[in-house]
């Protein structure tokens, strides 16, 4: 191992200007869209520890400056690109927040999506016996400038979410907040025993 080591203390000086060009990342990510097409690049997203941005920029999405995505992320019923997706300038998207792609979801500029969100543009039931009481519903969904979501909250379809809105952590919503209220989900409360 020692030698493993020193191995690499040698050669990271000549190799480290090359890490700054992006054409290696892109050019794998193109073989692993060819090979296993979107499946492939959502899975890179689930996976990679950094580079989302350069990803969703590289298969369609649109993406502001100084974005943040710590990542993972994770997309689905991306179809055959991220082109459903819009983030804007100075938006934060926390580890392991899932976007359905179903529809159009725009983020925009000075958003806060915590971590493990859930944005959600379309239900089904599936093919089971519920298909002809709950048909497909679906809708682009919208998160309004400067606002926030906090850990685990849900965003159902069709939702916009006015600017400067904060959306308490573990909130279901399901129908438009205004610009700058508040919504939360029930606190847990004391149903026996006693509190110190």
């Amino acid at each position: 191992m020692p030698a493993l080591a020193a191995f690499r203390a040698t050669i990271a000086p000549v190799v480290r200007p090359f890490r700054r060009f992006d054409w290696w990342p892109r050019t794998r990510r193109r073989w692993r869209y060819l090979h296993h097409g979107m499946a492939g690049i959502t899975a890179e997203l689930r996976t990679a520890p950094s580079g989302h941005v350069s990803i969703l920029r590289q298969f369609g999405a649109t993406v502001g400056h100084d974005v943040s995505i710590p990542g993972p992320l994770l997309i689905v019923n991306a179809a055959n690109s991220l082109g459903h997706l819009a983030i804007g300038n100075g938006v934060h998207i926390g580890a392991d927040t899932l976007i359905d792609l179903a529809c159009p979801v725009t983020i925009e500029d000075y958003a806060t999506i915590s971590m493990r969100s859930t944005i959600i543009t379309h239900i089904d039931v599936g093919p089971g016996p519920l298909k002809d009481r709950r048909p497909r519903a679906e809708g682009p969904v919208s998160i309004g400038r400067g606002a926030y979501l906090g850990a685990g909250a849900t965003i159902l379809h069709g939702v916009s979410v006015g600017a400067e809105a904060t959306i308490g952590a573990h909130a279901l919503v399901d129908h438009d907040v205004p610009a700058g209220a508040t919504v939360a989900s029930p606190r847990a409360r004391l149903v026996a025993g006693k509190v110190d």
